[in-house]
């Protein structure tokens, strides 16, 4: 079933056009549940399995965005992530109150937050381990800044100069890669790709949790896409730039059902923001 048939939010633009932020989030064809979640500006958190949509903001210069991937395989990943996605809703008015040379303190102090909360539930459920990545956008005028905790991705595109990948994943087979003791092949598809080194929900309660920081990228030039895992191991990279040279507001939604029509064995989610 296509994205566009599930259930869609859309929501009435304001009078002045600003960003436009497209969504889709979906189980996919193997998965039970989805354990992905998301935090969007004025639209809030994932609150069904599957949904698509897109909203104009028009209210302000600053906005968040974030994805969240809970952690496949592991106890209550989809309340992991759900705890982080409330966590910072609940964060978001004193991140975007912060000028941009302090962004990055919010933002870890936020991190240090979901993370304390996702191991006060694993300690209270008795369970083993749990988690969830974090790829996070906060956006002052055009210039979009950009976080990562694990191996959730953020990726800029342009006309002028395609599809870049802005994070960084944090895995085993990319330290391996910066030991030179795996090619850039070797580590795409070693079995340490999906190993993670860092997510929320380690305890690091003594000395709060860091977020991965990178240059901001301009949105007046392009597009910012946000994703889990179930996008990048179903769709190239070269697919992805393919669609997103046609972006408009349908655009998470296609990517969303590339995955799927690519066999869809992990939960997906997109968000995609640019300029409207």
């Amino acid at each position: 079933m296509a994205l566009s048939e599930e259930k869609t939010i859309k929501l009435e633009a304001g009078e002045k056009t600003d960003l436009l932020v497209s969504i889709a989030s979906n189980v996919g064809k193997v998965r039970q549940i989805n354990e992905d979640n998301f935090y969007a500006d004025k639209l809030g958190i994932r609150e069904v399995d599957n949904l698509c949509g897109y909203k104009v903001l028009s209210h302000s210069d600053r906005y968040i965005f974030a994805v969240f991937d809970g952690m496949g395989g592991e106890q209550f990943g989809d309340v992991a992530s759900e705890i982080a996605a409330r966590a910072l809703a609940e964060a978001a008015d004193s991140i975007n109150a912060v000028p941009a040379e302090e962004l990055k303190a919010a933002v870890d102090r936020f991190a240090s937050e979901a993370n304390d909360r996702i191991v006060k539930m694993v300690d209270e459920m008795n369970a083993r381990l749990s988690g969830c990545t974090l790829v996070m956008v906060c956006t002052i005028g055009d210039q979009a800044y950009v976080f990562s905790i694990g191996d959730s991705r953020i990726y800029y595109y342009s006309n002028e100069n395609g599809l870049r990948q802005v994070s960084e994943d944090q895995t085993l087979a990319m330290k391996k890669l910066k030991a030179n003791i795996y090619t850039e092949e070797e580590a795409k598809m070693s079995e340490d790709a999906h190993k993670i080194t860092s997510f929320l929900g380690v305890d690091t309660r003594s000395i709060g949790m860091k977020t991965l920081s990178y240059e901001p990228v301009d949105l007046s030039n392009g597009a910012i896409l946000l994703c889990s895992d179930g996008l990048t191991d179903m769709v190239t990279d070269e697919d992805i730039a393919a669609l997103m040279a046609e972006c408009d507001e349908e655009i998470a939604p296609r990517l969303a059902d590339l995955a799927l029509d690519n066999g869809g064995v992990d939960n997906v989610t997109c968000m995609v923001i640019y300029k409207a």
